[in-house]
């Protein structure tokens, strides 16, 4: 065998192996805005990014999304390249008055996962939640499961702000596929709802060397009553479709009609190994 043919196999080994599965998804707006929004996650976002925000939003809602992304060649000769596709559905009940839930269905293309969500406020402007999630591989029987913490405080109407510990088990099993034990601090910055300033740290200690602290930022601007347009960036954060820590940005926008709200957003892994990813997405509210 070659350098080059070894070089493409060792390419193929570290893509499917490190980039085959994710351990969360992300909505169009989450991947505009980089991975931020934890502190004011729209609708259904709240059932993975942060479940005590659903006290918040009384609403009904589905959604549905579909990402696919590509990466570098895995052959030598170019005509192979990573990718694939995911697809979403997820349902949030915002109303009931005992608890507030909601559920998500993703299917990847090593496995499946399902999240759900609870949560309920203690005052007016103080909310708790607990999320779980359950990974399912295609090849295998074994499921691999995880928690996550969250409470939310509505500081006021210019300022809000989440504390998350996010995969609070950390299994040896879920370990090899990402799911490190991550402590997030969200906020969210309200500029007389003309934009919306995103600022998410987070601090990853199993992870190995600097990149045990990481961020995501994003901003979210609105060009009209029903028109928004999204940036962001993160570092030493995971993309919907990679087990390692990378960096990278996000753009998109949305447009929210009357009980339809419809997105779209290029997300675009920079470092270690480069890859896009395009996601669309359509939630129904009520």
């Amino acid at each position: 065998m070659n350098n080059s043919s070894i070089t493409g196999a060792a390419l193929l080994a570290l893509l499917t192996g490190s980039f085959a599965s994710a351990s969360d998804f992300q909505s169009p707006r989450t991947a505009a805005l980089g991975g931020a929004g934890h502190a004011g996650p729209m609708l259904n976002d709240s059932i993975y990014l942060n479940p005590s925000y659903a006290s918040f939003l009384q609403t009904y809602s589905i959604s549905l999304n579909y990402l696919r992304f590509k990466g570098p060649a895995t052959e030598p000769d170019g005509s192979s390249f990573y990718h694939g596709h995911y697809q979403n559905v997820s349902i949030q009940d915002g109303r009931t008055e005992v608890f507030q839930a909601g559920m998500g269905f993703t299917r990847q293309e090593d496995s499946r996962m399902v999240h759900v969500g609870a949560s309920k406020t203690a005052i007016k402007q103080l909310g708790f939640g607990l999320g779980a999630k359950f990974i399912l591989p295609n090849n295998s029987n074994d499921r691999i499961q995880d928690l996550t913490f969250s409470t939310t405080g509505i500081i006021s109407g210019a300022f809000q702000a989440v504390f998350i510990i996010d995969n609070l088990l950390q299994s040896a099993a879920g370990k090899e596929r990402g799911l490190y034990r991550e402590y997030i601090l969200g906020t969210k910055l309200n500029l007389q709802s003309i934009a919306m300033i995103y600022f998410d740290p987070h601090f990853t200690g199993d992870a190995s060397g600097t990149g045990i602290y990481g961020q995501e930022a994003g901003l979210e601007f609105t060009i009209m009553s029903d028109l928004f347009l999204r940036l962001g960036a993160f570092r030493n954060s995971k993309a919907p479709f990679q087990q390692i820590l990378g960096r990278g940005y996000g753009a998109g926008f949305g447009w929210i009609a009357p009980r339809l709200s419809m997105d779209f957003a290029i997300s675009r892994v920079i470092a270690p190994i480069p890859a896009t990813s395009q996601v669309f997405g359509m939630t129904m509210y009520f």
